[in-house]
């Protein structure tokens, strides 16, 4: 019996608690390795094909030569997608927006399959921030992703390069994932529709994640009827990721969507206070106007308190024990392909890079260095502004807030933690509470686009979207 096993498994022990003497651990030891030989799940993985692309946004990455399509009938029809570069279509190269991390899956993420089923063609694979960390589009491997409303403007991360492809008309549709804004951040920054959905809601396998109890996949369009009718093909469960909920979304027609009459929106304090006045006041303005259409809307008080620190410290901390099981997703069900195990590992190898090391280690030392109490506490805020919104949701049918609290900033001005909070305060709390929320463009502020989101309880992502809608409609 080695002595490097032994070792290794008294650091084990010690790491959990238990305190045995060397006899007991050889025993121990002896029986996890017995009849045991490198054991390792098979990995298949396919030839790439297709090629770069070449588009002016820097937005998509390997992408086919023609678009797949699947059928030329269904919902979809006609309709083009690209795929953020963390969810697995087969045959294309997938990075995570990182040098680091290369695989070509022999397999589709459900998410995408369900799409395809719709009659979506796809054209290929996104442009993205390092493993979905960043709320500005700047800092992926593969370049700078350019805001097609204003090269001077950031294109908001992490799904950047998803609508950047959306905006430029390049696509009709693309998935993002949002883990505290990723699909709704760069939606506002350049003026299209995104839709986190329920947590659970849409299946995750196929799916490199950031923060399992956060992360979400959603579409990004230029309307919410397409959106809504993406979301519907998506939805639902798969055996392949046990977290993914028994829930569906029913929603295929205009006239559904525009059923508002007699709803009323709670418009809440907080993340209204803490944007900016230009902001704040243009948002209010569009939700007067729902009015005209039979939505009432009141005021409502909900405290974010310290949501969007808690967020960072509950990503950071997940990803970090992401990292330390090579992108192994346990107790979340979805991260076990080992393709994409053996890709999370040799990047762990490589190096992940300086952006990913500046977001995950200062949350990551604290969660380390306090046994897990700084996550405890992170986890506990977020409960508590779960309850909070519990207490608005039951006064009201759904909110309404800005979904970023400035302007989208302009290239190279987010430098510090500080800095994320005006873009991500209004969006993260929500992946916390686990509730659906769709972004909608609403108005402008010269020439830069001004969005506000529709929030709903979760599971009722067909009312987010029918507020959304409203918004859609009364705005300028």
């Amino acid at each position: 019996m080695s002595g490097s096993g032994l070792a290794e498994m008294r650091t084990q022990a010690e790491r959990l608690g238990f305190d045995l003497p060397n006899s007991i651990l050889e025993e121990i030891l002896e029986t996890a390795t017995d009849g045991e030989a490198s054991p390792t799940a098979t990995a298949p993985t396919a030839e790439g094909v297709g090629h770069a692309s070449d588009d002016d946004e820097n937005a998509l990455l390997a992408v086919f030569d023609d678009p797949r399509v699947r059928t030329d009938a269904g919902p979809l029809s006609g309709k083009t997608l690209a795929v953020k570069d963390n969810i697995a279509v087969a045959d294309l190269e997938m990075t995570c927006g990182s040098a680091a991390y290369s695989v070509v899956p022999s397999f589709t993420a459900p998410a995408v399959e369900r799409l395809l089923e719709a009659g979506i063609a796809v054209v290929g694979k996104a442009n993205m921030e390092p493993f979905a960390m960043g709320p500005t589009g700047e800092f992926s491997d593969f370049g700078h992703v350019t805001n097609p409303l204003d090269p001077d403007r950031v294109a908001g991360g992490s799904s950047s390069g998803s609508a950047a492809a959306v905006a430029a008309g390049t696509v009709d549709v693309a998935l993002g994932t949002d883990t505290g804004g990723s699909v709704r951040i760069p939606s506002a920054c350049c003026g299209i529709v995104g839709v986190k959905p329920s947590h659970r809601l849409v299946p995750r396998y196929g799916f490199v994640d950031f923060a399992p109890s956060l992360d979400t996949i959603g579409p990004m369009t230029r309307d919410v009827s397409t959106a809504a009718s993406a979301l519907a093909a998506m939805a639902g469960p798969d055996p392949r990721d046990p977290t993914s909920a028994d829930r569906s979304l029913e929603f295929e027609t205009l006239d559904e969507l525009e059923d508002v009459d007699g709803l009323t929106v709670g418009i809440p304090d907080t993340p209204f206070e803490r944007a900016s006045s230009e902001v704040a006041d243009a948002v209010r303005t569009i939700s007067d106007r729902l009015s005209t259409l039979g939505i009432k809307a009141v005021p409502v008080e909900l405290d974010l308190g310290d949501t969007e620190a808690a967020y960072l410290n509950i990503g950071a901390a997940e990803f970090s024990w992401l990292v330390s099981g090579n992108g192994v997703t346990r107790g979340q069900g979805t991260g076990y392909n080992e393709a994409l195990r053996q890709a999370f590992e040799s990047a762990r190898e490589a190096g992940l890079g300086e952006h990913v090391a500046r977001r995950i280690l200062p949350p990551a030392f604290l969660d380390m260095t306090s046994g897990g109490a700084s996550y405890a506490a992170a986890r506990e805020e977020g409960l508590a502004f779960a309850a909070r919104l519990a207490a608005a949701f039951e006064s009201v049918d759904a909110l309404v807030t800005p979904t970023l609290r400035v302007l989208p900033p302009e290239i190279e001005t987010v430098t510090t933690r500080a800095d994320l909070l005006p873009i991500l305060g209004n969006t993260a709390p929500f992946n916390i509470a686990g509730t659906p929320a769709v972004t909608v463009p609403v108005t402008s502020i010269d020439d830069v686009p001004v969005s506000a989101q529709a929030i709903a309880p979760r599971f009722e992502d067909g009312r987010a979207l029918r507020v959304a809608r409203a918004l859609e409609r009364v705005t300028d």
